[in-house]
């Protein structure tokens, strides 16, 4: 296939959120150049704004009838900002319709530039790539964290004792320790850990700090039976595996066998021995087996929206599929596409409703193995509908028998927590802006990007856990205590349940430093197939593995 008609092929896809950028290039079988497609689709989509401007005012879409917008925007962008132009034979047809019109082409990008404020590549600001800290994993399997650190100490890096302030990336050759989980350490952006030999040898998990979230807040004890429900490419695994010290069992489901098989070698990597996968979907376990009726802990990731996800250039693909359907409707409408738009944004609704039910029934189900006890249910979703309203409706249908855990058993002093205005009243449960407040402050956001934003993944997580016969299912009180992270207040934020900033005290370090001790998980996402690492199916495996 012509290279370039396989990348429009590529941005159409992305257009209508089939895939992202780095799995339908670098982990895509069917690209033979995958470094040259990255490329083309990652600059392209980065100078979309500018582009698209020239597209519209040239009107070349009504001038040559068969180019498709796709392919214009991908041929606009090696005109107008490769030194070597267009890489295609003079004869094809579609290069001809480009350059048939090349000196109106140029005298409009130069316009574009300068009505939208861009820089002089053609880039408008906010479209650069975002900057988010490498967050990396010590898998205490096989190291310590102070080991780990030693050895980057040895490797002429500097360690900060404390993390900057306000909250920022670590500057070039420097890392700090994180300061909500132990075993995590901060690496500035972009930095290529993917030849060293600690991650190499298995030491070092690339792995997103919300993500890790999870399986810290299920936290099951060693020789626990665990349920991963919704489990590859497996780094929420393979951390399960070392909370658990390798010890007791993990089922781990996927139904993506591809991914499945990701699972299985980045586990074994990662040294566990404890973990059985199984090419299934969850739905279908039946609750009745030997093994399923010992499970007390399911961690459940389920299909999402991935609209938290932003890191390494995957923020830009929502901007690109909102504008390319924006500029299908002006393009085929003579109303301005004001009911085409209507109907756009209520298709958008009903998908989000359609994965809310989807995931209320993945944590309905868990919630019917006989002997379970806590379940974890998270999304790399910013919506309400995926977040905050599965929630209620789980606690609606469940609730006295299930109820969410304390904040004081789910991160405790992360700064965040849901978003009070968006639960709905519980009869008996939440009927009051306090009640609400409460089921708020059990659970946890984290907001994508920065400098706002938690310098991570957009992501939420809950915690269920089954009510005892003595047990009271109420709500707990509002946290007290303090928090760490952020530039503001939760309340400052969004207006909804605060929680206070500020720092640990000596005395809550050395509490948790014993704590940490009895356990190895320390003080504490998913259906997004993007990659980082190397081009071909090594580096699709290493991008999967840094994408939970």
């Amino acid at each position: 296939m012509n290279f370039y008609k396989q990348a429009a092929d590529i941005l159409d896809r992305l257009g209508k959120k089939e895939g992202s950028i780095k799995g339908l290039t670098l982990g895509n079988a069917e690209v033979t150049d995958k470094k040259r497609m990255y490329a083309v689709i990652c600059e392209t989509l980065k100078h979309n704004t500018t582009l698209s401007l020239v597209l519209q005012e040239s009107k070349l879409l009504t001038l040559e009838k068969k180019l498709t917008r796709s392919l214009a925007l991908l041929l606009l962008h090696d005109l107008l900002l490769q030194s070597r132009g267009i890489q295609a034979s003079e004869a094809w047809p579609m290069k001809q319709a480009v350059m048939r019109h090349k000196a109106r082409l140029k005298a409009e990008f130069v316009k574009a530039k300068i009505k939208v404020g861009a820089k002089k590549d053609g880039l408008v600001e906010g479209e650069e790539e975002l900057l988010l800290p490498r967050y990396v994993r010590v898998n205490l399997l096989m190291m310590s964290p102070q080991k780990v650190i030693d050895a980057f100490i040895a490797d002429k890096w500097e360690f900060l004792p404390a993390p900057p302030s306000p909250p920022a990336p670590p500057g070039p050759n420097t890392f700090h320790r994180d300061e909500h989980l132990d075993f995590m350490l901060v690496f500035p952006p972009k930095s290529d850990l993917h030849l060293h030999p600690l991650y190499t040898s298995g030491v070092l998990i690339l792995q997103d700090k919300a993500s890790c979230f999870p399986a810290a807040i299920l936290s099951p004890p060693k020789n626990a039976y665990v349920i991963d429900g919704c489990a590859a490419p497996g780094n929420k695994t393979s951390q399960l595996a070392m909370g658990m010290g390798n010890s007791g069992k993990i089922i781990a489901c996927d139904l993506d066998l591809r991914r499945l098989n990701i699972l299985k070698r980045l586990t074994t990597k990662a040294g566990c021995t404890n973990i059985t996968a199984l090419n299934t979907s969850f739905l279908t376990l039946d609750t009745s087996e030997p093994d399923n009726k010992k499970v007390s802990h399911i961690l459940l990731d389920p299909s999402c929206s991935g609209s938290g996800i932003i890191n390494r250039l995957d923020h830009l693909v929502d901007a690109y599929a909102e504008e390319q359907e924006q500029a299908t409707i002006l393009e085929t409408t003579t109303t301005g596409g004001a009911a085409e738009r209507a109907e756009a944004e209520a298709k958008k609704k009903e998908r989000l409703l359609s994965l809310g039910e989807f995931q209320v029934e993945c944590v309905t189900k868990a919630m019917t193995f006989p002997n379970v006890r806590k379940v974890s249910y998270s999304t790399c979703s910013i919506y309400a509908e995926e977040n905050e309203h599965v929630v209620t409706t789980l606690l609606q249908n469940h609730w006295p028998k299930w109820k969410l855990s304390p904040r004081s058993r789910v991160l405790p002093t992360w700064h965040r927590r849901g978003y009070s205005a968006d639960v709905g009243d519980i009869p008996g449960l939440v009927e009051t802006d306090e009640d609400r407040a409460k089921v708020a402050d059990c659970l946890v956001r984290a907001v994508p990007g920065g400098p706002e934003g938690d310098l991570m993944n957009g992501f939420f997580v809950a915690c269920f856990e089954r009510v005892g016969k003595n047990e009271n299912p109420a709500l707990a009180p509002l946290w007290k205590g303090q928090a760490i992270g952020g530039k503001r207040t939760h309340d400052e934020m969004d207006g909804s349940s605060a929680t206070g900033e500020g720092t640990v005290s000596a005395a809550k370090k050395k509490k948790n430093k014993k704590k940490k001790k009895k356990k190895s998980t320390g003080s504490e996402g998913k259906d997004n197939d993007t990659a980082h690492g190397s081009q071909g199916e090594a580096g699709a495996e290493e991008g999967e593995e840094d994408e939970e």
